[in-house]
């Protein structure tokens, strides 16, 4: 058998928990079964760690406020968005702006209530709102929402290289709960559960470095006149 490198493929995926469950070719369990633990598992992954990461636009629509859309990966997809890092405002002319997140409960209290130019945004109910609501000048603008988010996976290939293994693991565990062989399965479960506490842990929240982060402290030493 040839090795077999990562990012792992969909079927490479399949020989791994093959290999873990010492079932080379189907027998007991079918392929279709274990593919679908693997898609499963990927799910899980993307879900705990929020690994699956993608930047993606929002066409404005002229007095509309809550979005479903992407540009580039279609319609509803927004409601695969488990956690929306920032939004941007591109106007189209080199001067990009964040919108600040609020709760949908904050429109009444905002300032800016009159049509025009994007501030805000809220994800909420697998929904984007954009607020104040765009005028036609807004709505013409290519793509003047861009959106950094992370996603649900449905599939191995949707993760990043070293989330893989995982999804593998979790599918073996499976197999083994589906064979009665609790202890075997709980020990993979176990480790499962494991890397995913780690790497939510160690991953889950991005750092922003602040500007007083990398200053350098004041280390001038005064001496004192005679």
């Amino acid at each position: 058998m040839a090795a077999i490198t990562l990012p792992y493929s969909a079927a490479e995926a399949l020989i791994q928990v093959r290999a873990l469950i010492g079932e080379p070719t189907a027998s007991f369990y079918t392929d279709e079964e274990l593919n679908n633990w693997v898609i499963e598992g990927s799910a899980d992954i993307s879900t705990k760690t929020l690994c699956f990461e993608k930047k993606d636009s929002i066409t404005l629509v002229a007095n509309q406020l809550e979005y479903t859309d992407f540009v580039t990966l279609g319609a509803s997809k927004i409601a695969e968005v488990i956690k929306v890092y920032s939004c941007i405002y591109d106007d189209e002319s080199n001067v990009y702006r964040g919108l600040t997140k609020i709760h949908p409960r904050n429109i009444q209290h905002l300032t800016q209530t009159t049509a025009g130019p994007s501030y805000y945004y809220y994800h909420f109910g697998g929904k984007i709102g954009i607020f104040p609501l765009p005028t036609a000048t807004e709505a013409a603008l290519v793509d003047p929402i861009i959106v950094y988010c992370s996603m649900m996976a449905d599939a191995i290939t949707d993760l990043p290289d070293h989330y893989q293994q995982f999804a593998i693991i979790y599918a073996a565990a499976m197999a083994q709960f589906k064979a009665r062989k609790n202890a075997e399965g709980i020990q993979l479960y176990s480790q499962y559960i494991n890397s995913m506490n780690f790497h939510r842990f160690d991953l889950y929240e991005r750092g922003v470095n602040a500007k007083s982060d990398m200053q350098q402290p004041d280390r001038t030493v005064i001496v004192k006149g005679d």
